[in-house]
């Protein structure tokens, strides 16, 4: 950027003094100069050509860095490190974040730490925090500016922080490795990625959503463990766990862990080979599109990167669906930018109808509330049933071998969040 505002001030100075000698040129011109034919007026008698041809290309070459300098600002714009993780662990992302800060024009951060001790992991303070800083540092920032977010929180926390968060047109995430290379010369490829995320219309909020079972090549697995339940409505509690980091078999997910064993049904959804009881999970690489020079590397291809996002989101529409009056305990392993954008997605996805979406699942009980009945109808005429994420699912957060429920967000219902661990 440096070089580039060097070269606007170098193509200023000279079209202004280029410029002040042409139109000296034409100002002084007599009579011999006819004003109304161009190539008697810029003759060799009435004007100097050099001088016009060193004032059009110096204002070509400032009308070209001004649209570069455009460009760049849109593109890199400000960086935003957003962290929250829990207190023991540590950040191995900071050299990494030195890196893409270098690229970026400016660099703000919200950050914070949360306790692990008590049996319900409760953050709502601190992730209502990261939320509040990233909402004002982007009012505050540039409209003209790109925005570059660049991820480091709990599952959870991503979630929730995502879901809150309203991105504008030019958005970047940020993908950082915990080893980044340092080397930031052209072409050198420092391991941060980068995908395009903008919420033009065209792209989320005017997106037609269908239901998972609709997806035609769907890349993500749902496999439920021991079966499917014969009666789904009896099902009160659900362990869904979205694994794209994994690699061994589906049976050991979650394994061991108290919560999961105490749940009625345990679905793993995920890339996978195999099939059915016997099938292994596989991780999930960042598809990359193409190479392009400079330190952010290779970037992630934003089609496929929308794509898993939609299956995703529909894998938890869906087991909202099957299983409506279920509690559902949500855990995950996946790149911290898509923890983050799917939180994102949740929060279009569920003000939408689906289409391809059967009718019935969510049918009325004795006992319910008028707005738990007009819930379900509106659920049964088509209406997703994200609309009750927060009401119905349960992030977990899986630290350091333990797994325990966690309240993240001010929707959720506390009472029913600290009754799962009694």
């Amino acid at each position: 950027m440096f070089i580039l505002e060097t070269l606007i001030a170098i193509s200023v100075a000279l079209t202004t003094a280029f410029g002040g000698l042409v139109a000296d040129d034409v100002i002084t011109a007599d009579a011999t100069c006819d004003v109304g034919s161009l190539v008697d007026l810029w003759s060799e008698s009435c004007t100097s050509p050099a001088r016009l041809w060193w004032f059009l290309g110096s204002l070509a070459l400032l009308v070209a860095a001004m649209a570069v300098r455009a460009w760049l600002i849109a593109r890199n714009g400000t960086l935003y490190y957003l962290r929250l993780l829990p207190a023991e662990s540590a950040d191995h992302t900071r050299a990494a974040v030195d890196v893409a800060q270098a690229r970026s024009l400016d660099f703000r951060t919200a950050t914070g730490w949360f306790g692990t001790d008590s049996d319900v992991v409760d953050l709502r303070r601190e992730a209502r925090y990261v939320s509040d800083e990233l909402e004002r540092a982007m009012n505050d920032d540039d409209a003209a500016t790109g925005y570059l977010l660049a991820p480091n929180l709990a599952f959870p926390a991503a979630l929730a922080v995502g879901y809150d968060a309203l991105l504008r047109q030019r958005t970047h995430l940020a993908e950082l490795p915990a080893e980044a290379r340092t080397r930031r010369l052209p072409g050198g490829d420092t391991g941060v990625r980068t995908v395009y995320f903008d919420d033009g219309y065209d792209e989320w909020t005017d997106r037609t959503w269908t239901a998972h079972r609709e997806h035609p090549e769907p890349d993500i697995t749902m496999i439920t463990l021991g079966g499917e339940p014969a009666d789904r409505a009896l099902v009160r509690r659900v362990w869904l766990s979205l694994q794209l980091d994994a690699d061994g078999p589906v049976a050991d997910v979650d394994a061991g862990q108290p919560l999961r064993a105490e749940c009625d049904v345990v679905v793993v959804a995920g890339p996978v080979t195999g099939e059915g009881q016997d099938a292994h999970l596989r991780p999930w690489p960042l598809p990359t599109a193409r190479w392009i020079p400079g330190a952010s590397g290779t970037r992630i291809d934003a089609g496929a990167f929308a794509d898993l996002l939609v299956e995703l989101s529909g894998v938890i529409e869906h087991v909202l669906d099957e299983y409506p009056e279920a509690d559902v305990l949500l855990t995950g392993s996946m790149p911290r930018t898509v923890a983050f954008a799917l939180g994102y997605v949740i929060s279009e996805r569920k003000d939408d109808r689906i289409a391809g979406k059967p009718s019935g699942l969510h049918p009325t009980v004795e006992g319910d509330s008028r707005a738990e009945r007009a819930q379900a109808r509106a659920e049964s005429a088509g209406l997703s049933s994200l609309s009750r994420f927060w009401t119905s699912v349960t992030p977990v957060l899986v630290h350091l071998g333990e797994a325990k429920p966690t309240l993240v967000h001010s929707a959720q219902r506390e009472a029913r969040v600290r009754a799962l661990t009694t």
